[in-house]
């Protein structure tokens, strides 16, 4: 099979966001240009929308996307045979009859299906607009993936479940010589002190579970960057259950879930997808973040009936 140049890189993942621009709540559209996690969130707020009636959740208004700048690199999956493309879209917006603007860097993996169609499996933002990837590219054009993994920081196979583990509060690197850098570390306070106010922003329900399930292993190939280092993709589903006890309601001013807000909520489960690219040096170093999002997933609740 013929490598991708990256010009034709670039074009395919242009194509790929053009066709994602349809906002179709129809599961056949939507399987023609995501996979992965990325179609299971898709579907899961499709879903969502014909449960509680609403087509697709409201969008802010007079401020139209401006054309990506779009920075990508081919690949293969190591022993597959498989393409796969890591993109970097420069995505900008402003309102119309106003100078505020806003810009975020968007990272993403594309995968070539059997049937030769490209299709998005994972979306995530770096922290900075200016924080492109940087994958090491072979003679051939090609980015490299895969390899001998033995100089590396922490062991590709498992610093997805290792990442979550640390965020959650556990150690996460007793079996390992992992470190963390100040960005996960500074994650993962934010985190503790996000889930020990939780109760009193919600108004102190009857009841309180949160949990994450992380994929354990990466998603798509393992990218190697110019440093010698690597970057891996990591998946984890978060979950929170509220229960307002007996004649109390919560509502939403605003949500990921269609459908969702103005409506006085006496229990509800939601969930979030949670996609994060992780940068692992070569030799000693800290593991750091390169792009994470936390995207709507699966909401369910019960209606407040006034008694």
């Amino acid at each position: 099979m013929k490598p991708l140049t990256a010009d034709e890189a670039r074009r395919v993942a242009e194509d790929v966001d053009k066709r994602a621009e349809q906002e179709s709540q129809d599961p056949e559209v939507i399987k023609g240009y995501a996979e992965g996690p990325w179609l299971d969130h898709l579907l899961a707020a499709a879903e969502s929308g014909r449960k509680y009636g609403t087509s697709m959740p409201p969008g802010p208004t007079n401020s139209p996307e401006v054309a990506p700048a779009v920075h990508a690199w081919a690949g293969a999956g190591t022993g597959t045979g498989e393409r796969w493309i890591l993109a970097a879209s420069e995505v900008s917006s402003h309102t119309v009859g106003a100078s505020q603007n806003s810009a975020e860097l968007r990272w993403s993996l594309h995968h070539e299906g059997k049937d030769g169609t490209w299709r998005v499996g994972l979306k995530a933002f770096a922290p900075t607009v200016g924080a492109l990837p940087t994958p090491a590219v072979g003679p051939d054009g090609q980015a490299v993936t895969g390899g001998d993994t033995s100089n590396l920081a922490a062991d590709p196979a498992e610093v997805c479940g290792r990442y979550y583990d640390y965020r959650n509060g556990k150690d996460g690197t007793k079996a390992s010589d992992t470190g963390w850098a100040a960005d996960i570390d500074d994650a993962r306070a934010k985190l503790a002190e996000m889930r020990k106010d939780l109760p009193v922003r919600l108004d102190n329900p009857k009841s309180l579970t949160t949990q994450q399930e992380p994929t354990r292993t990466p998603y798509g190939p393992l990218w190697r960057t110019v440093d010698g280092g690597a970057l891996v993709a990591c998946l984890a589903v978060n979950t929170a259950v509220v229960d307002m006890g007996p004649g109390r309601y919560q509502t939403f001013s605003s949500s990921g879930w269609s459908g969702t807000t103005g409506i006085r909520w006496n229990s509800y489960t939601q969930t979030q997808l949670s996609m994060t690219m992780l940068k692992i040096p070569a030799g000693p170093g800290e593991v750091s973040i390169g792009a994470e999002a936390s995207w709507p997933y699966t909401f369910d609740g019960t209606r407040y009936n006034g008694s």
